[in-house]
């Protein structure tokens, strides 16, 4: 079945000019349109690549389930974003980088936008609802890129913060870790001193102890001489004077 599809078609330089616009920032908003089912009532395509998303958008139209009001998917690098309004469908192509909460805001605005121009009456203007279609995508890509690529140099540098405090913390871990040794280095080198000052103390003693016996056994062996001699010295002395008095009786 053919489905009558009308689409307003820009005029070949104003249309490379938008495209143009678009390529020049951040393209996070690639394609977006409102349909009716499977009619498509406007939709603009502002990628400057070789696929034509406008083709892929309706082809994805009639594979939208009618339940639930808002729904994403991922497929082929982009994200397919729609939201429902009664038997409306308002769907985008966004890039990966966009983010859900800016793409269902873009959705939101171009709902606004898409009533407020059907309760004035341009909603029968073609050319009028593609050009508000193409203004919101250029200012989405254009305030909204500029805040992403803020946002990315921030998260990077947040990023490299967070990794120089984490290696400044292990530097400082590090050097407690190392005053923590040098502490204990010098505990051990006391104690060592100490050690070997108790040891010195306790080798002393013992040599005290081992030459103290040796000088008293010296000492009572110095006595027994010095009395055995005094002895043996007495009787011989006793002797020689027996022996010189002259024998009177004769």
């Amino acid at each position: 079945e053919t489905v009558a599809k009308p689409r307003f078609l820009f005029g070949s330089e104003q249309h490379r000019s938008a495209n143009r616009v678009c390529a020049s920032v951040v393209m996070l908003v690639k394609s977006a349109l409102v349909a009716r089912g499977t009619f498509v009532i406007c939709e603009y395509d502002a990628s400057s690549g070789s696929d034509d998303l406008n083709e892929v958008s309706r082809k994805v139209l009639g594979k939208i389930p009618r339940t639930g009001a808002i729904r994403s998917y991922v497929y082929s690098g982009h994200t397919f974003n729609y939201l429902l309004e009664k038997d409306l469908i308002f769907l985008c192509i966004a890039s990966m980088d966009a983010g859900s909460e800016l793409v269902f805001q873009f959705l939101e605005e171009f709902r606004c936008s898409y009533s407020a121009m059907s309760r004035s009456g341009a909603s029968s203007r073609s050319a009028e609802m593609t050009r508000m279609l193409r203004d919101i995508i250029i200012r989405y890509n254009d305030e909204r890129g500029a805040k992403t690529k803020v946002g990315r140099v921030e998260a990077e540098l947040e990023d490299v913060t967070e990794i120089m405090r984490d290696n400044l913390g292990k530097v400082m871990e590090r050097g407690e870790r190392i005053e923590s040794l040098l502490d204990k280095t010098n505990t051990l080198s006391s104690e060592s001193v100490s050690f070997r000052s108790s040891a010195k103390r306790y080798n002393d003693d013992l040599w005290w102890r081992d030459q103290r016996g040796r000088m008293m056994l010296g000492l009572v062996i110095l006595v027994v001489l010095v009395v055995a001699s005094w002895y043996v010295w007495g009787s011989l002395h006793q002797r020689v004077q027996a022996a010189a008095v002259p024998d009177t009786g004769d």
